[in-house]
């Protein structure tokens, strides 16, 4: 093949040995796979600042909801987790907490607005 030739086929005027339907199926095929690759950052683009942030609070709140899950307690606040209140003049005395009943632990908040236990 001669350079002119070489020309044409990169600008594509040169005529092809192909018929055109198979020309047509490779051109679909082509922008098929053209459309089907997008990457991350085709992505983030497309949804936006205003979608990655939505996306971003979605992500969190599923994860504190799984937390809460795998979680469901904490340690009682007034008793630090032991169960129990020491007297104030006699220090020896102990009596049940009565915000946790002696156990130690309480519902965390979450667990209480989001998984409602009668």
């Amino acid at each position: 093949m001669n350079l002119a030739h070489h020309i044409a086929v990169v600008l594509g005027t040169a005529p092809t040995p192909q018929p055109d339907h198979v020309t047509a199926a490779g051109q679909a095929a082509n922008q098929a796979t053209d459309s089907n690759t997008g990457t991350a950052a085709d992505v983030l683009t497309a949804i936006g600042p205003t979608g990655m942030l939505l996306l971003l609070l979605i992500a969190a709140f599923v994860l504190y909801v799984v937390s809460l899950s795998l979680h469901p307690n904490a340690k009682c606040g007034r008793c630090k987790g032991a169960g129990r209140h020491h007297g104030s003049i006699f220090s020896y005395a102990q009596r049940p907490c009565s915000s946790c009943k002696g156990r130690g632990i309480q519902p965390r908040l979450g667990r209480k607005l989001f998984f409602k236990e009668s």
